[in-house]
């Protein structure tokens, strides 16, 4: 009995440690050890580009760059009875030939493209100094806001979002 104890006890020690050798070549070999995967550029800035957040997760400041009076509290209401939080509603000087310019920044960069997808034809302003809550300019071909749905859709037809020049994707 006793050398078939020692035996055991030798066949466990030998799997324990071959356990350990795994754990340890596993750590080192995973491709998800840091946060970007090791492909960031230095000086590049990090984005979020996932979760998607849920339009009621993000502030919105809509601006009317054209002179038909009550545009932007028309988009305003399509954007709240989507879901978004309108945080302010206003005039702007700033002109835009387009259905609407969505400028958002790096801390943003989910929320952004995913309120953009809600402007048919509009332009994404992405800015690497951009520190506002994101903002939309509707520009004189401005429409309406797109549906839920049709939001989806054109998010989905993109290909999803891709991280822009100057930046590095973190998940």
């Amino acid at each position: 009995m006793r050398i078939a104890r020692i035996r055991a006890l030798t066949f466990l020690v030998a799997l324990a440690l071959l356990a350990g050798v795994i754990t340890v070549w596993a750590i080192r070999n995973d491709s998800q050890l840091s946060a970007n995967g090791g492909d960031c550029e230095p000086g590049a800035v990090e984005i979020k580009t996932s979760p998607i957040p849920d339009p009621s997760e993000i502030d919105v400041v809509v601006l009317n760059g054209t002179d038909r009076t009550g545009l932007g509290d028309q988009a305003a209401s399509q954007l709240e009875d989507r879901g978004f939080n309108v945080v302010e509603v206003g005039d702007t000087e700033e002109t835009f030939d387009g259905s609407a310019l969505v400028r958002f920044g790096p801390g943003q960069y989910a929320a952004g493209i995913h309120t953009h997808a809600y402007f048919y034809q509009g332009r994404d302003g992405f800015d690497l100094e951009w520190e506002e809550p994101i903002t939309v300019v509707l520009g004189d071909a401005f429409k309406e806001v797109r549906s839920t749905s049709d939001a989806r859709q054109s998010f989905a037809q993109s290909g999803g979002i891709t991280a822009p020049e100057g930046t590095c994707t973190v998940e």
